[in-house]
């Protein structure tokens, strides 16, 4: 085979090899990052951040948290007969801004949570984004209490009517 034509092969194949690997996003950050207590009783739980992003938007792919979990999902919380529901996340779209994924509203999920995290240990989050680009932070695990403090619900109302 000719010299000229197997390093045009091997230079393709390395740059194919390469495109197909995310990178840092330069336009993508992720703060606050937080994961809640997994529950007595309970093998799974959410993540929640903030996600702070410039230029076009892009869609959230999917997300890891290694440490914790290898079966996550992007969940949302809809009303379905006056009921408050997890659903699939059916709008990953980042736009310009922040958009804040929370209890209550969009949501990692993780399930199959085996070895539960203590609370104040910290675990590295990665979204990937439909661009190829990923953004990761080191996600602090919470009480519930204080992730329901951090979106704004009030622990002892919801306590006090049943709704955790």
């Amino acid at each position: 085979m000719d010299k000229f034509l197997v390093f045009t092969l091997l230079a393709f194949s390395s740059m194919s090899t390469q495109a197909a690997e995310p990178v840092v996003s330069a336009h993508t950050e992720l703060k606050d990052c937080v994961i809640q207590e997994v529950l007595p009783g309970k093998d799974m739980t959410g993540a929640y951040m903030r996600i702070v992003h410039q230029g076009a938007p892009v869609d959230v792919i999917k997300a890891e948290v290694p440490s914790v979990s290898g079966r996550i999902e992007l969940h949302s919380m809809a009303m379905k007969n006056g009921v408050m529901h997890m659903v699939p996340l059916t709008n990953a779209r980042i736009s310009a801004g922040e958009r804040v994924f929370k209890k209550g509203g969009d949501h990692v999920m993780l399930f199959d949570v085996t070895s539960k995290p203590a609370v104040g240990s910290q675990h590295a989050m990665t979204l990937f984004f439909s661009d190829n680009t990923q953004a990761s932070c080191n996600a602090v695990v919470k009480s519930l209490q204080d992730v329901m403090k951090d979106a704004g619900i009030n622990p002892h109302h919801a306590a006090a009517s049943g709704k955790h």
